[in-house]
This record gives C-alpha cells, structure tokens and sequence, in this order.
C-alpha cells in the first residue's frame, strides 16, 4: 500500500468516524422500531460538547486533565497504523491509550469508575491475544482465504469488547453498575468528554477497517466490508441481550481458537481446504 493510500485511509477514519457511529445507532433505532437520531447527530454533539468548559473533579492529579488528548491521540495513532496491519504496534498502542484511561478513572477515587476500570483490565488482558494472534493469521498468506476469513471474525469477535457493543458491553445504558467503557468517563464533561468520545469513534472505525483490510479485497472494497459489518453487527445487537461479566471470557476463548486456526492453517497450508 502506497503512502498516498495510507494517507487517505487516515484522513477518511478520522473524518468519518461519527458517521459511522451516527449510522449504526440510526439503524438500531429502526430496527426496534424508532426514528431514532439522525446519522449526522454525533457531529453535532462533537460540536456542542468543544463549546463547553470542562470540569474536572477536586483533588485529582494532572492526569486526569491529560488523559482525554492522550486518549485521542492514541486513536489516531492507531488509525495511521491500521493500513500497515502491523499487529504489535495496534496492541501496544491501544494498552497505552486503555493504561492512561484506567489510571486516570483511578484517580478521580470514584467507586464507579473503579468498577469499571476493574473489568476494563480485566477483559483486555483476555483481549490482547486474539488481537495479535488475528492480525498475524490474516497476514501471514495473503493468498490463504480460509485463514483471512477466520482472522477477519477473531477480530470482529474482539471489536465488541475494544468499541464497547453487546454482549460484551453497551453504549445505549448509563447504569453505573454494568458500564465498562463508559464507566470510565463519568467525572468528564465538555470538551474533554467530546476528546474521548472522538476518540472512541475513531479507534472503532479503525479496527472495523482493519478487520475489512484482513478480507478479500483490501481497501479497495474495505467501504463494502465496514458497511456490511455495520448492518451485520446492528442485527446481531438487537437479537442479543448484554451477557453477565463472567460469560465474557467465552468469547474472548472463541476469538483466541479462530485467531490460532487462522495461523494453524497459514502454517500447514490451506491446500487441503
């Protein structure tokens, strides 16, 4: 992949990210029956959000003020990284972003956010590798279609737990005692709050291309992927109901066995498919 094409894929991530997420929460809302918002609606909350003070918890650290520009450039680091599929640097960029946000929520010394910084640790030391593992088995044989396909769902298996969807988690519930993600950001408020869910928008963006980018096609058809993984995952999120938190670890065993079948058959080859 060219520079000029890796260039373009970042400024699309970055620009499109809250349509992206306007669109899927456009498509839950019909699919239950409501108008719901319109799939620009994340741009106008970016927009009210930057023109609000922030305020920032007492007795907090200077690290809860940096982790929302930490956060955000975590994000976009990530998404320069996706079209090089290079596994260990998405898995260390995206630990650092996850290790700065826990450590702020820890110290804003709310129970809540506590809570969910727990779990968030949790479930990412269970998601880190299915994740290296996917990247490696989509990219080890291009030519391998097999071990794309099941490197392409490991990581989609995974992107429920990085975007926060159902079952693993949901952005749609404000109930502090089952939030993971969102649990993390309830002491923040104006632009800061509009940094992290930028932030959040893009790196969910990122990873959907990078799950299209492990499939036939590459970036050239990466836009048909990312749209039918939206459709895919809204349908998918409205048959399902958010599962308890020790019955995660079961798909993140699904994601490990998919993402080591894909390298097991790049290994001995897919001739025998």
């Amino acid at each position: 992949m060219t520079i000029l094409a890796r260039t373009a894929a970042f400024v699309a991530i970055v620009a499109l990210a809250p349509l992206v997420q306007g669109t899927i929460k456009a498509l839950r809302a019909r699919l239950v029956g409501r108008p719901g918002p319109s799939p620009l609606q994340p741009y106008r909350d970016l927009r009210k959000l930057f023109a609000k003070e922030a305020i920032v918890a007492e007795k907090t650290s200077w690290l809860v003020t940096a982790a929302p520009g930490c956060a955000f450039g975590v994000a976009l680091t990530v998404a320069a990284l996706v079209p090089a599929l290079d596994a260990v640097a998405i898995a260390l960029t995206l630990a650092l972003g996850r290790f700065v946000l826990v450590a702020a929520a820890l110290d804003t010394r709310s129970g809540f956010e506590g809570m969910a910084a727990s779990r968030e640790m949790t479930f990412a030391a269970l998601s880190e590798l299915p994740l290296i593992a996917a990247i490696v088995g989509g990219t080890m044989a291009p030519e391998h279609l097999i071990a794309r396909i099941l490197a392409a769902v490991a990581l989609l298996v995974v992107l429920l737990f990085e975007t926060a969807r159902i079952p693993v988690d949901s952005q749609e519930t404000h109930y502090e005692l089952t939030m993971i993600h969102e649990g993390q950001l309830l002491e923040y408020g104006g632009w800061q709050l509009a940094l992290l869910q930028y932030a959040a928008w893009v790196r969910q963006l990122a990873l959907l291309v990078l799950a299209a980018l492990l499939l036939p096609g590459g970036l050239r058809v990466a836009a048909a992927w990312i749209a039918l993984f939206i459709a895919g995952g809204a349908v998918v999120e409205r048959g399902l109901a958010k599962q308890r938190l020790f019955e995660v670890p079961q798909l993140f065993a699904t994601a490990t066995i998919l993402a080591l079948a894909a390298i097991g058959a790049n290994t001995v080859g897919t001739s025998w498919w």
